[in-house]
């Protein structure tokens, strides 16, 4: 078989029993519970009051409690709801970046955790808006953003303890982006440390308290199948949004999708796309040991808001 860096995971997945008999035999299941924190908001300052703009989403933190809660249930420890407040980018930044950063002891404490807030493209990956710049009394220069895998990122995580990070942003893991995020998901290569598990999404997410249960499955899912298994199959919507006046219900096709992804690294090709398959929640798999190769789950073809057809 020839090697590839870019393996997919097409849905609906089958997975072959050579690779589910491969992965029991190497990686026998932990029932070790998580730390679990979200970090969401809602309330977004205007530039003009002194924060960084962004509308008001008042729903948001709600579906990202949805999947902390259940998280919680499903027996694991919440350690931390950072909704609104003082969110800056000193919480997610990595001390290379700025020695001033603080994402040990936040978004790169807990082993599992998921964000919410305004996403764009910035340099080549992933845009988040903060709430307040990150001011100079605890080291800041007044930025307003974290930058994940692109050309010049500021936030590395999984060199600590996180294993799953979910980002309920828009633009937050197009197609375009596998490749460079690769280097936010392992700081340091041959280091051991690494995140397990990145979700997204490839284009614009909408926001609804009506998908507060699509978080709180994606929780209860992710014990059983994989976790990008259980993201991407639960947030996935066809043809549902920004559709045309005559064409409410998209019989006539002029309606747009949500298009959730995940990505996994790993180094080498079949390692990548065996965690993709088959890494849950409760699965206690060691950390990656290498980034060459990286694996994808979407839906090929999907196409939103924002983006072009899902393409990789």
């Amino acid at each position: 078989m020839k090697t590839r860096k870019n393996w997919a995971a097409r849905l609906p997945a089958v997975l072959p029993k050579l690779l589910a008999a491969a992965a029991a035999a190497a990686i026998a299941p932990s029932a070790m519970a998580l730390k679990v924190d979200m970090y969401a908001i809602g309330d977004f300052v205007p530039s003009a009051s002194g924060g960084c703009g962004g509308g008001d989403r008042p729903s948001w933190p709600g579906m990202a409690k949805a999947w902390y809660d259940w998280m919680g249930l499903m027996g694991h420890t919440k350690t931390g709801n950072f909704t609104d407040g003082s969110t800056t980018l000193r919480r997610f930044c990595d001390p290379s970046y700025d020695a001033n950063c603080a994402d040990s002891a936040y978004v790169d404490w807990p082993d599992a955790a998921i964000i919410a807030l305004h996403g764009f493209t910035s340099d080549g990956g992933w845009g988040g808006t903060m709430r307040q710049p990150w001011s100079a009394a605890t080291g800041g220069n007044g930025e307003c953003s974290l930058n994940m895998g692109g050309n010049s990122p500021n936030m590395f995580v999984g060199d600590n303890n996180l294993r799953f990070l979910h980002a309920s942003s828009c633009l937050s893991l197009n197609d375009s982006y596998f490749s460079k995020m690769r280097q936010s998901m392992m700081k340091t290569p041959g280091s051991g440390r690494a995140l397990h598990v990145f979700t997204g999404f490839h284009g614009l997410m909408w926001i609804s308290s009506s998908y507060n249960g699509d978080y709180a499955e994606t929780a209860i899912d992710g014990h059983s199948m994989s976790v990008a298994k259980a993201w991407v199959t639960n947030h996935y919507k066809n043809n549902k949004f920004e559709c045309a006046w005559y064409d409410p219900l998209g019989i006539f096709g002029t309606c747009s999708d949500q298009c959730p992804t995940a990505m996994t690294i790993g180094p080498t090709a079949a390692s990548a796309l065996n965690r993709l398959n088959n890494e849950r929640y409760n699965s206690g798999w060691g950390d990656p040991t290498g980034r060459n190769y990286y694996a994808w789950m979407g839906y090929l073809g999907c196409d939103p808001v924002g983006a072009g057809p899902f393409a990789p």
